[in-house]
Parts: structure tokens; C-alpha cells; sequence
């Protein structure tokens, strides 16, 4: 007989929501084993018959060769449903029936009446559901357009509902979203969205019963005008900051798990920073400042902003490039990582640069800008510097800011500098209030008589603009952090691989611009072909380094360096968590280096590595330049392989990121976020296994560059790539 379990008696189950003390659940009764509805439910859709989902659709998830979509189908008679609705007796959980929906098909209610009669309040929504193959995702969606923002289109908010705690003995499950916001600046809710997995198949399916629409005390928060330092203050504990104005947190950060789930999460990362963290860098900071930390937080946090997005910062501050918390499945206007650096509102993307003719020191400047006119109204120009966020030192600002709000941070600190210019246009239009910039009168003068100092109100705009569309910003490019392509024609990168691109330059050097090590075939046969003919001089241009595949690394290495000037490296995962890596584990692991070791083994250790073996390898006698930037993962491996190289000079601002590791995919800790990831290795090079034990462990430390190079503000002004001009220059000299 079917049974309400008591809550919290399922390992790793919520005990209840937080927040939710106006929580009134469906009413189970003994007798019937059968839930009631609550009656004083704002609306309730109880399944009984297709008359009652007339209005709905169908959703199905959709792919047309590009990213996935949804295709909605109206519901126009109550015969669409009828087939979909089941009766036996575990397959309904309250009155006589429910839906059953299978593969990729979801349903999407919507009710313009009850939501607008809701949009000055606050509401929860409620429902059951039993999985048969896949959990149904359940979200209320916010928009003027709700099919176009279904279909085609991210919404302008949501909210995924979460697991309550409470499940009958036969499989059901409560989903609630808990109090949430009935509008956000003024856009309602108008609709809920179920759907399956986009990787559910045919055979998968949910049955949902019993979903109910309730008013619950209180009104959706104030757009109040605020700031990333006085968001606490302005917008209360609950609230979060973007575009300038408050926001419920549960709308970017997502909903706030109950204190024990909280607490399962912190010691999740406890874990995996300790004691599967193979960064020895990381680890160490996870076990010192990690841990008290997250466990702290777990019991401190008031809203998703504090619990989420302090977890975001100090998985971040572990510093592995490879390592991150994962993030919400918040495609909406307000997501609150920066996931892509984009021109965004200010139609510009940044570089670092050497300010030159202001006085010296590192900053921020404009290295592309639109020919249109951007969000602010204001058309920014190639060397326009930025003097101050919000007021702020921008550096100050950017550590401030986007350590909470980036997807990950570089191993080394030195390489934050290249990470966050890329990122800088989106983090300032989503997080910060006012830009302050500097115009220099030319590439000779720049002094205070000399420049146009402006300030930028780009969260008034931003926030206009998002209310106004409730979809998005408009169009904007990509940001990259080199100030000019090395190549003029740049190649299609094709079937997963990384594009190669090649050209002559004006000094009869070759050129090779590329951003990361993924491929086997066009990738390897291209860079085989510029170093088989054996070229005087080369440009390297990995100046947006993404990484890759080892094998990738080693197939370049053997192609420049040999075993006249051996090098080589050896990665591994911990030997143990609780004290220093073992004397045996270098040699357990030697023949991981090989074609001879055991290749169980070395999977199981997370240890492989090469050295030296080609004796006359077509590039050794290559004059090689090397230009980073913003270069993680295999991008640091391959400068780091060639250090020492005769012939070989990297040119950069700062250090790479240092990851020097295999990156591995953690599982998700809560609905509605994705899973993480870890660093598995770190590593160790040296001109032969026998030098491996004397050698540090890499991660944390980036490759540093030969020639410190910056683009100077007075080259921007005058479009003229400082780094590129730098390794032209030493190519041609004797």
C-alpha cells in the first residue's frame, strides 16, 4: 500500500524548502493513500481529463543542426490529451488520473488570467511527479512573449522547482519552486514548463499529477538602484544585483537548498578539494580556506546569491583553471556567471596594455570596438582606457567582482590580468553601475591636458534595455585577446578539430595563428606541413589558448624539440590525501611515460607523459616565437615543453594560466545546475624521467613569458600590435 515517507528519510533527500514557512503541501489521506489538492490554490490542474488541458501544448525538444529548441504544438481539443492520460492505480497519485509524457515531449500551461491576478504578489507552484526513465524539469517561466520565449528564444527570467522532501513509497515525488517573485521589474510569470531531459530518448518517460498555483505572502522585490558592494544592504538578504537593480536572488542563483542540503554540498567540495583535487596547489588551498569556509556558509547563507554564489568564489579561489562549481541552468536575462566575453553593452572588447603615455602601469583599453552605436549611446575607440568601475580601481573592481561571477579562475593569479579583459565588457554591463574612460588627444600625448575623460552610466541603459526587450541585449561579437590576428585570412575550423591558419608574413617568416590543441587529423597534418619544410622563423600565435588533447601536445613537441635537447613531462594523479605524494609514486608510474607500461594502471593513476625520442626532429633549427595571452591547459603544456629551447622566445604581458593537469566532469549537486569539473594530475617536467623527482609540481605556476610585452596605449591609438611587432622584430635579428 502506498505511503508518504517521512520527510528526510531517503539519504542525500531536501528535509524541506527553505523559506518556505507558507508551505501548504497537498493533504495525503491514510485511507484512500490518495493526495488532496489544496483549496486555496490560485489554480489547479488535477489531470483527470483532456478537457481541462485545453489551451496547453505540447513542447518537444527540437534540433535544427545548431543549438536545441523548443517546438510548441496547441493543445486545441480535449481528444489531443486524452491518449496521454493514464489511470492504473500507481500511475496517478491523486483523483483517477495523471499525464504520461514520453521521449522529448513536455507540456507547457499557461494561464494569462491567473498569472496577471498573481503578478503584484507572491506565489509557489506545486506538483508530483514519478519518473519512468527521466525527471521531468519543472520551471515557471517569466516573459511578455511566452512562445517566442519557449521557442526560439531564452525567457527574460525562470525559476526551476526543486525536490521538497516528500515522496510516497511507490516512486512520487513533490517539486516545488517554494515563494517566489509573481513578476520581475514588472514582467510576469506566464507559464510552467515541464520537460524531459534534452537526452532523454524514446523510451523515457514521467507521469505528473496534482499541480497546483498558490498565492503565498509578501511582493516581488523592488528594482531599487544598487551596486555589487551595497547589495546586502539595499536589496536585503534575498536579493542580488544586475544591471544596477535588485533582483530576487532565486531568479540568478536559483532556489536556496535547506540547511542540511546546503551542508551535503559544502562537504561534496570538502571532498573532491582534499582528496581528489590532483592540483597539489589547490588542494592545499582547498584543505586551508575551502574547507572552514564552505562549511561555515553552509550554515550562514540566507539566499541562493550568498550559498551559490559564495560556492561559485571559493571553488574559484581554489585556483585551477580546470576546476569549477558548474552553474544554473539559468538561460535568462539574468544568469549570473560570465560564461562568454562578448562586446555586450558596451559594444567594445578589451585588452591589457602597457599605459605608456599616461604615466606607465598595466590597465584595461578598448582593442575593438562597433561601428554601430552601443547600448550606452556612446561610441568607444581603439586606446580608450578605463580609469574606474563604479568608482573603483578597475583591477580592484575585477577582483572584487568577478571572482564571484567568472566560470573559473587561472591556476596563476599573474594570468588574471589577459582572463579578465576578455570577460571585462559582459561583467561591466551585467554587474556594474558606472565606467569611467580616458581618451588620449593621440599616441604621442596623453597627459591631463591632453585627454577626454568620460563616464558612462551603463546600468541605467542596460536595465532599460532588458526591461524593454525581456529577451536580450542585441547583437555583439566575441572578444578575443589579441589585439590583431597574426593571419589575415583565418581557416574554418572543421568537424571538432581547432583552426590552423597560415600566412607569409612581411619579413618572409611564417605565420601560424591557433587557439587550442584539439584535433588529430587537418590540425596535426597542418602543423607537420609548416615544420617539415623546415622553416628559418616562426610566429606561434596562441594568444586564446582553450587547450586540448595530449596527444595533440606531443605530436607538435616531437615535431620541434629531440634528443639533442631532450625535455619531456610526467603527469599523475595524488598518491594520497592525507600526507605528502609517497616516495613510490614516481616510479610505480615511470612506464606510463612508455609504449611499455600497464595501461590499466596508468588510468587508474591518472599517469601518462613523453619525453624526447625524435633524433632529428624537421623543426629543431626553427627560430620560434611564441605569443600568449589568455593560453590554459595543453596551452600551457606546449611553452612549457619548449622553455630552454634554443631558438624558441615566448612573448606575453604575464604568465599562462598554469593547469597543468587532465581535467575531469563532476556530477551535478542540486537541480537545475550543472555539474562541475576537477583537476585529476598535475605535473612535472624535466630533460628525462630521472629528473622528474627533483622537479616541482607545475600547477599554479604559469609559464612565464622571455620578453614581457604588453600592447602599449600608444601603438592601440595607432593600430599597431605591440606583441606581434615585439616577435617580428627578434625573428629577423641575428
Amino acid at each position: 500500500m502506498r505511503t508518504v515517507l517521512p520527510l528526510g528519510v531517503l539519504s542525500g533527500l531536501l528535509s524541506v524548502l527553505a523559506c518556505t514557512e507558507a508551505h501548504a503541501a497537498s493533504t495525503f489521506d491514510e485511507a484512500t493513500a490518495k493526495l488532496s489538492l489544496p483549496k486555496d490554490a490560485a489554480r489547479t490542474w488535477d489531470f483527470e481529463t483532456g478537457a481541462a488541458l485545453v489551451g496547453a501544448s505540447f513542447a518537444e525538444w527540437t534540433v535544427d543542426g545548431g543549438a536545441p529548441s523548443v517546438s510548441l504544438a496547441p493543445l486545441a481539443s480535449a481528444g489531443d490529451a486524452e491518449a496521454l492520460l493514464v489511470a492504473g492505480d500507481a500511475d496517478h497519485v491523486e483523483g483517477n488520473r495523471a499525464l504520461r509524457l514520453s521521449g522529448r515531449r513536455g507540456l507547457v500551461l499557461s494561464d494569462a488570467a491567473l498569472f496577471d491576478g498573481l503578478a503584484k504578489g507572491k506565489m509557489e507552484v506545486t506538483l508530483w511527479a514519478r519518473a519512468d526513465g527521466t525527471t521531468p524539469q519543472v520551471s515557471v517561466i517569466y516573459d511578455r512573449d511566452v512562445e517566442s520565449a519557449i521557442g526560439s528564444r531564452t525567457p527574460f527570467a525562470s525559476v526551476r522547482a526543486v525536490p521538497t522532501g516528500r515522496e510516497t513509497s511507490d516512486g512520487w515525488a513533490e517539486l516545488s519552486t517554494g515563494p517566489i517573485d509573481a513578476s520581475v521589474w514588472g514582467v510576469p510569470a506566464r507559464a510552467i514548463l515541464v520537460m524531459p531531459s534534452y537526452y532523454a530518448v524514446d523510451k523515457d518517460a514521467f507521469v505528473i499529477d496534482a499541480l497546483d498555483v498558490r498565492r503565498v505572502d509578501g511582493k516581488p522585490m523592488e528594482a531599487k538602484a544598487c551596486t555589487t558592494q551595497n547589495v546586502g544592504a539595499v536589496c536585503g538578504d534575498d536579493g542580488d544585483c544586475m544591471f544596477g537593480r535588485c533582483v530576487a536572488s532565486t531568479f540568478t542563483w536559483g532556489v536556496l537548498p535547506e540547511a542540511a542540503h546546503r551542508s551535503e554540498i559544502a562537504e561534496r567540495w570538502v571532498h573532491w578539494s582534499t582528496r581528489l583535487m590532483g592540483d597539489r596547489n589547490a588542494a592545499a588551498i582547498g584543505l586551508a580556506k575551502l574547507t572552514p569556509d564552505a562549511r561555515a556558509l553552509a550554515k550562514v547563507s540566507r539566499s541562493s546569491r550568498e550559498f551559490f554564489g559564495g560556492m561559485n568564489r571559493l571553488v574559484n579561489e581554489l585556483r585551477d583553471n580546470h576546476t569549477s562549481f558548474g552553474s544554473p541552468a539559468n538561460y535568462s536575462s539574468f544568469a549570473p556567471q560570465v560564461l562568454y566575453g562578448t562586446s555586450s553593452g558596451l559594444g567594445a572588447c578589451f585588452g591589457v596594455v602597457d599605459k605608456d603615455i599616461m604615466g606607465g602601469g598595466r590597465g584595461f583599453a578598448v582593442f575593438r570596438a562597433t561601428s554601430g552605436t552601443p547600448l550606452t549611446g556612446k561610441k568607444l575607440e581603439r586606446g580608450d582606457v578605463i580609469v574606474s568601475i563604479d568608482g573603483r580601481d578597475p583591477k580592484e573592481w575585477v577582483d572584487d567582482v568577478w571572482h564571484t561571477s567568472a566560470r573559473t579562475l587561472p591556476n596563476d593569479p599573474t594570468s588574471d590580468w589577459g582572463s579578465a579583459a576578455v570577460d571585462l565588457s559582459t561583467l561591466i554591463t551585467v554587474r556594474a553601475n558606472t565606467v569611467t574612460v580616458a581618451r588620449c588627444a593621440s599616441a604621442d600625448a596623453c597627459d591631463a591636458d591632453h585627454r577626454e575623460v568620460f563616464t558612462l552610466d551603463v546600468a541605467s541603459k542596460a536595465y532599460q534595455a532588458v526591461v524593454a526587450d525581456a529577451g536580450g541585449n542585441g547583437e555583439s561579437f566575441a572578444c578575443s585577446a589579441r589585439f590583431t590576428d597574426a593571419v589575415e585570412r583565418l581557416a574554418q575550423p572543421g568537424r571538432g578539430e581547432d583552426a590552423v591558419s597560415t600566412q607569409t608574413g612581411a619579413g618572409g617568416e611564417t605565420r601560424v595563428q591557433f587557439d587550442g590543441f584539439v584535433g588529430r587529423g587537418t590540425w596535426q597534418s597542418t602543423m607537420t606541413s609548416v615544420f617539415s619544410a623546415r622553416p628559418a622563423a616562426v610566429v606561434m600565435d596562441a594568444r586564446m589558448g582553450h587547450g586540448g588533447y595530449y596527444q595533440t601536445v606531443e605530436h607538435l613537441f616531437h615535431l620541434l624539440r629531440g634528443t639533442s635537447d631532450p625535455m619531456g613531462v610526467f603527469s599523475v594523479g595524488r598518491g594520497s590525501y592525507d600526507e605528502a605524494d609517497p616516495a613510490w609514486l614516481l616510479d610505480q608510474y615511470r612506464e606510463c611515460t612508455t609504449s611499455r607500461g600497464d595501461q590499466w594502471s596508468c588510468f587508474v593513476g591518472n599517469a601518462n607523459g613523453f619525453f624526447a625520442n625524435v633524433a632529428d626532429p624537421p623543426g629543431k633549427e626553427t627560430k620560434i616565437a611564441w605569443l600568449n595571452t589568455y593560453d590554459v591547459s595543453a596551452n600551457d603544456f606546449m611553452p612549457r615543453l619548449l622553455k630552454g629551447r634554443a631558438g624558441f622566445r615566448v612573448f606575453a604581458p604575464h604568465a599562462t594560466a598554469g593547469a597543468f593537469g587532465a581535467i575531469s566532469s563532476l556530477p551535478s549537486l542540486y537541480p537545475g545546475w550543472s555539474g562541475g569539473s576537477i583537476q585529476v594530475q598535475d605535473a612535472r617536467f624535466a630533460a628525462g624521467f630521472d629528473g622528474v623527482a627533483s622537479a616541482r609540481w607545475e600547477s599554479g605556476h604559469g609559464v612565464e613569458p622571455d620578453e614581457v610585452v604588453a600592447e602599449k596605449l600608444s601603438d592601440a591609438i595607432s593600430g599597431v600590435d605591440t606583441i606581434l611587432t615585439a616577435a617580428t622584430t627578434w625573428l629577423a635579428s641575428q
